[in-house]
């Protein structure tokens, strides 16, 4: 079975978690919100990955390589630019 590489879902568990948890902030200013953004990030992101996965399961086999492929290089370019970011806010400082 193919799935998403685990760089990508970390990726998507910290951007679910950060809309979430802003999303719960400003609806409900004033409440102590963490353990509810921490349940309900933890199914949207098990939600969403399943999903995922679910849906890469349909590619044809002759397939999964070029998508492998196609991952690894949507990770290379992030860590890059993740990578350069850091660099840059730190000669900032």
């Amino acid at each position: 079975m193919f799935e998403l590489p685990n760089e990508i879902v970390v990726l998507i568990a910290a951007g679910i978690g950060f809309l979430v948890t802003n999303g719960l902030k400003a609806l409900f200013p004033g409440v102590d919100i963490s353990g509810v953004s921490a349940k309900v990030t933890a199914a949207a992101v098990t939600a969403v990955v399943a999903l995922a996965n679910w849906g890469l399961s349909f590619i044809p086999i002759e397939y999964r390589d070029p998508v492998a492929a196609a991952f690894a290089l949507i990770v290379a370019i992030l860590s890059a630019y993740g990578i350069h970011y850091s660099l840059k806010a730190q000669r900032k400082a």
